[in-house]
C-alpha cells in the first residue's frame, strides 16, 4: 500500500513555499521509495550531510560552474534533509535524537561553507579580514536559523497546538547510560536550545507558565492572529533564501557580498522580527 502524502503536514504559515512545492514534496518521494528498504532514516541524514558538506567545499573555487554545481548540491542535499524526518514518520520512529542529529547535519554543511568561504576570501586578497568575515557570517546565519525554527516552532505550540518540537533549555538532554556521541551531540542540541530562549526569553517564560496543560484559547486565538506575518517572514532569515543568496553573490564571483547580507540586511530582519515576536507573550503570560 502507497503511505498517504505527509509533506504538508505541518501546514502553510510554518512551511516556506519553496518546502510546500519542491522540498517536501520531493523528498516524500524519496521516503516512499525508501521506506521498504533496510535503509534507515539516520543513514538519510548522514547523505544531507555528505552532500552538503561537498557543496560547501565546491564554493571554494574560483569557477562559475563549479560553484554552481555546489549550490546544486545544497539543493540536492536539502530534499535529503526534507526525506529523513519524513521516513521517520512514515515508519513511526521520529525520535528527539533523530531531531538533534538533523540539527548537526544542518551545521555541518554549513560550517563547510562558511569556512571554504572565508578561506577564499583569504586567498584571494582579503586576509584574516576576509576569514573573521566569513566567522561573523556563520555566526550570524547560527542565530539566523535558530530564531526562526525558533518562532515556528511556537507557532505550531501556541497557535496550532500540535506538531510543535519546542523544547526548554533545562529539558534533561541524555537518557541514562547514553553513549558518549549521543551525548555530544545532545551537548550540541542542548546549546542550540540555548540560544533560542536567550533570544526569547518571554516566550520561554510563556511557555513555562502553562507547561503541562493546554493552552488557553484566548493565548491560541492572539497568537494565531498577531504572529502569522512574523512567522511567514522568517522566509528571509531560514534556510531556502541562503541557496538564492549564493546563486547570485558567490556563484557570479562575489562571496564577500553573500557574507555582508548575512551579516548586514538578515541581521536587521532578525532584530525586527524578535522584536515583534517578543512584543506579544508578556500580555499573553497575563491570561494564562
Amino acid at each position: 500500500m502507497t503511505p498517504a502524502p505527509v509533506y504538508a503536514s505541518k501546514g502553510p504559515v510554518v512551511e516556506e513555499w519553496a518546502d510546500r512545492r519542491f522540498f517536501r514534496p520531493i523528498g516524500w518521494r524519496v521516503a516512499t521509495a525508501l521506506l521498504p528498504t533496510r535503509v534507515s532514516a539516520d543513514a538519510v541524514t548522514l547523505v544531507s550531510l555528505v552532500l552538503g558538506v561537498l557543496a560547501g567545499h565546491l564554493m571554494w573555487y574560483a569557477n562559475v560552474w563549479i560553484n554552481a554545481a555546489g549550490v546544486g548540491l545544497f539543493v540536492v542535499s536539502d530534499i535529503f534533509d526534507s526525506a529523513d524526518g519524513q521516513l521517520a514518520r512514515m515508519r513511526g520512529t521520529s525520535t528527539r535524537m533523530g531531531r538533534i542529529l538533523d540539527g548537526l547535519a544542518d551545521t555541518g554543511r554549513f560550517v563547510s561553507l562558511y569556512g571554504h568561504l572565508g578561506a577564499r576570501l583569504y586567498v584571494s586578497g582579503w586576509g584574516w579580514g576576509g576569514a573573521v568575515l566569513a566567522f561573523a557570517a556563520l555566526l550570524s546565519h547560527s542565530y539566523q536559523a535558530a530564531a526562526a525554527d525558533f518562532m515556528r516552532q511556537a507557532y505550531l505550540h501556541f497557535a496550532v497546538g500540535e506538531g510543535s518540537e519546542l523544547d526548554l533549555p533545562e529539558r534533561p538532554a541524555n537518557p541514562s547510560g547514553a553513549s558518549w556521541t549521543a551525548r555530544i551531540s545532545s551537548w550540541i542540541y542542548g546549546d542550540y536550545v540555548r540560544r533560542q530562549a536567550l533570544l526569547f526569553p518571554r516566550t520561554i517564560a510563556l511557555l513555562r507558565t502553562i507547561a503541562g496543560r493546554d493552552v488557553p484559547i484566548s493565548v491560541r486565538r492572539a497568537w494565531a492572529e498577531r504572529q502569522r506575518w512574523v512567522v511567514g517572514a522568517c522566509a528571509w532569515i531560514a534556510q531556502n533564501i541562503r541557496f538564492l543568496l549564493l546563486a547570485v553573490t558567490a556563484v557570479p564571483g562575489y562571496p564577500a557580498a553573500y557574507c555582508w547580507i548575512v551579516v548586514g540586511p538578515l541581521n536587521i530582519v532578525l532584530l525586527v522580527l524578535i522584536l515583534a515576536h517578543e512584543r506579544e507573550p508578556r500580555f499573553h503570560a497575563q491570561l494564562a
